[in-house]
């Protein structure tokens, strides 16, 4: 009899661990549960996004979370502050566009695509350049709220780094 129960122990303990090697080794599939929207594609349980998609489900436009008006203030070349706003708004026809004008300077609208990545939200304006000037903006979004724009313009035919005209507008969405 104890030869019985010690065969029939070592028996189920054998085919336990048989079930668990098998049932441990088998791949699962990680994408079995998850919907990735507008063209995404699921990596290892994560959707990734194409361009102009955002979210754990690339649900969100990338361009949603600057479009609206900002209102605060401007400084250029180190002078005094003033009250100033800026708006943005998307293109139609280009998902990840988007068109920025800013109170101070009405006759500039300023046209970029918008980039994320996992700190920083950014709208790339193609520099701007005639045949003695280059002007360049730099545009981040922190916290979905604050904007920043930073333009500067070089003076291309002097030798060396010069900055004609610098101006800061940081602003807040209202």
């Amino acid at each position: 009899m104890k030869f019985w129960k010690i065969s029939v122990l070592t028996s189920l303990l054998f085919f336990g661990f048989v079930a668990i090697f098998v049932y441990s080794s088998c791949e699962r599939n990680t994408c079995n549960n998850v919907t990735c929207f507008n063209g995404g594609s699921c990596n290892m349980g994560t959707c990734r996004c194409p361009v102009g998609w955002e979210g754990s489900q690339c649900a969100f436009k990338s361009v949603n979370r600057f479009i609206g008006g900002y209102v605060g203030l401007s400084q250029c070349n180190m002078g005094a502050y003033t009250v100033d706003s800026a708006w943005i708004v998307g293109d139609i026809k280009n998902i990840n566009f988007v068109y920025i004008t800013q109170k101070s300077q009405p006759n500039v609208m300023l046209h970029g695509y918008v980039v994320n990545n996992a700190s920083t939200y950014s709208i790339i304006v193609p520099s701007d350049s005639t045949i003695n000037y280059l002007e360049v903006f730099t545009i981040t979004l922190q916290n979905s709220k604050t904007l920043s724009i930073h333009t500067y313009l070089h003076d291309q035919h002097v030798v060396g780094d010069t900055i004609i005209r610098e101006c800061l507008f940081l602003g807040s969405k209202y």
